[in-house]
């Protein structure tokens, strides 16, 4: 019996070597790259910051930054990569994620490298601004005959439901400080106030002069020309060819064909993600250096965070608790030697955001940290970013946003509407300073804006007049929750250099005093869920029935909206703006 239950042991263990064995030999081909291989990348659906790994859910045709990035650095310095194709669907990024995407791909080329980009089409009954944008940077643009190149434009639409809250009975009873913050304006007004107006005019304006700039130069044709070129648009993919914003009209299978057979050579394809796979069994590093990199995605909230469908289309919430203790994780190894913050958020909760900071002010005091700053740092995302020793932003990232709201909304004259009653038993002068039965007294309105939010406010300023080196009165001269551009928010000195992860890298290393070609090992922060952890922990993704751009648009309210009737209305620092590209 015993010498039966030893051979069943010895069995398992020989089978458990040949299983072992099978799998480096499998790991060891998938990662075999053949000579003059060109390497795929495919942007298609949200662009995301990170990919969640084996463990998470995230759409196959999410198109995640982090392995972008990784991808193209590599296969830049690898001599097996000859061409890069980059082929462009239909993807939803900000213009910043855009501009960051644009400068890998030129990066790339500059290695001495081809570049090929396939476009489907720029927008499709709808503005495609950025998928060329991208597909521009590429040393030769391919599109689909019938593809669109609907190059219209820049534009923010702003909602305004105060007709609707009026009708059903809802009194917003919201307030904020600094004549730009105008998140709230949603519920408080029926048309545009002025600072508003002037704010959106900027801040189109700006990128309007971003997105021709860059597409004049990377299609070395002059801005007066695709000035001229939008005004016409939507254009054919034949008129695109005629204007010389495209160079080949051709099908899918027709470019993979030609640039599998580029030069009279074969190139293998190879797909980016294939590429970036990990080993099954990691390569030894000894001694090397690490640098963090935090990833602070979505809308600011106060504990855990996690998936967030409403507010963070794509991605997922910045919860405290997490951020908290990827900070202490990362202060906390001595191994790290700098952290790059990648903040990608418009803001929220106050308590959350000011959470936040701590954590990176104690990070900051031990090893350098570098903010690399997203499609937005703004808000309550710029709020976070204060205590880096750098702070790096596209010129495109929508940042500042230095200011604060909060309310709530009286919902009695709906309630009688629907033939309901209330009354009270109360003791307290203020007891009904949050009760949506009521309006705010003058003696309660006067509190919450002196005290509850002006204070928030005051902090703000002072925050960003400590870290930026300029007085409190010179940050509200720029604040007054005024969102900017990333090139407008460098001359008013609330970030240090423009450019993306690449150059917060270069900073990062600086700081830490790094050689430019020294092995560096990324960790990236906070860990990855696993899946039993999102199905135990009710984070399973979920999808919307709404468009990301419609959800994106309505996010501003959604917002507010939720704050108030869950009682967050001590302060929000959110922005609301968001520009259709």
């Amino acid at each position: 019996m015993i010498k039966r239950f030893f051979r069943w042991i010895l069995r398992l263990i020989v089978l458990a070597i040949v299983l072992f064995v099978i799998a480096i030999i499998v790991d060891f081909v998938n990662h075999r790259v053949k000579p003059n291989s060109v390497l795929v990348v495919k942007l298609d659906g949200q662009v995301v910051e990170r990919e969640t790994g084996l463990a998470g859910f995230v759409s196959e045709q999410d198109t995640p930054l982090n392995l972008v990035r990784k991808a193209l650095t590599r296969g830049a310095k690898d001599p097996r990569i000859s061409g890069l194709a980059v082929e462009v669907f239909d993807p939803q990024m900000e213009l910043a994620q855009a501009q960051e995407i644009c400068a890998m791909i030129r990066d790339f080329a500059a290695h001495g490298k081809w570049t090929a980009a396939y476009l489907e089409s720029a927008g499709e009954s709808g503005p495609g601004n950025t998928p060329y944008l991208v597909a521009s940077a590429a040393g030769e643009l391919s599109m689909m005959p019938q593809g669109e190149l609907n190059l219209i434009g820049v534009s923010i639409r702003e909602l305004f439901a105060r007709g609707t809250l009026d009708w059903i009975g809802v009194d917003p009873q919201m307030y904020a400080i600094g004549k730009y913050k105008t998140a709230a304006n949603v519920f408080t007004e029926k048309d545009f106030t002025p600072a508003q107006r002037e704010e959106d005019e900027a801040l189109v304006g700006d990128m309007f002069d971003q997105i021709v700039e860059q597409t004049a130069q990377q299609r070395r044709l002059k801005p007066e020309v695709v000035k001229t070129i939008v005004d016409q648009a939507p254009l054919t993919a034949e008129e695109g060819l005629q204007d010389k914003l495209v160079d080949h009209l051709e099908y899918h299978d027709q470019f993979r064909d030609r640039i599998e057979h580029r030069g009279g050579k074969d190139h293998p394809i190879l797909k980016y993600t294939d590429y970036t796979r990990e080993y099954l069994i990691p390569p030894l590093r000894h001694n090397q250096a690490r640098i963090a990199v935090i990833y602070g995605d979505g809308a600011i909230e106060r504990g855990e965070g996690g998936f967030d469908p409403l507010l963070s289309p794509g991605g997922e919430a910045m919860g405290s608790d997490e951020m908290i203790k990827a900070f202490r994780d990362a202060r906390e190894d001595d191994s790290v030697r700098a952290v790059i913050f990648r903040i990608n958020s418009p803001g929220g909760s106050v308590v959350g955001s000011e959470l936040i900071r701590r954590a990176v002010e104690l990070t900051a005091k031990k090893k350098p940290v570098v903010v690399s700053m997203s499609g937005y740092g703004a808000s309550g995302g710029y709020w976070v970013a204060t205590p880096a020793n750098r702070v790096i932003a596209e010129p495109g990232t929508i940042t500042g946003s230095i200011g604060v709201l909060g309310g709530k909304f009286n919902i009695s004259g709906a309630a009688t509407k629907l033939g309901i009653n209330t009354g009270d038993v109360s003791r307290g002068a203020n007891v009904t300073m949050f009760d949506a039965f009521t309006n705010f007294t003058p003696a309660q309105a006067k509190i919450f804006q002196d005290q509850i939010l002006g204070n928030t406010y005051k902090q703000f300023l002072k925050i960003v007049a400590a870290q930026r080196h300029m007085t409190v009165e010179q940050v509200d001269g720029v604040a007054q929750g005024r969102v900017w551009t990333g090139d407008q928010a460098l001359k008013n000195k609330l970030i240090d250099a423009l450019g993306g992860f690449d150059v917060a890298l270069a900073e990062a290393r600086r700081l830490a005093k790094l050689g430019p070609q020294q092995p560096i090992e990324f960790v990236e922060l906070p860990e990855l869920p696993s899946l039993l952890d999102r199905l135990t922990g009710g984070r399973q993704t979920t999808s919307t029935l709404l468009s990301p751009s419609m959800m994106r648009m309505l996010a501003p309210a959604i917002r507010i909206a939720r704050a108030a009737m869950i009682r967050e209305t001590i302060g929000q620092v959110y922005c609301p703006l968001v520009p259709t590209l």
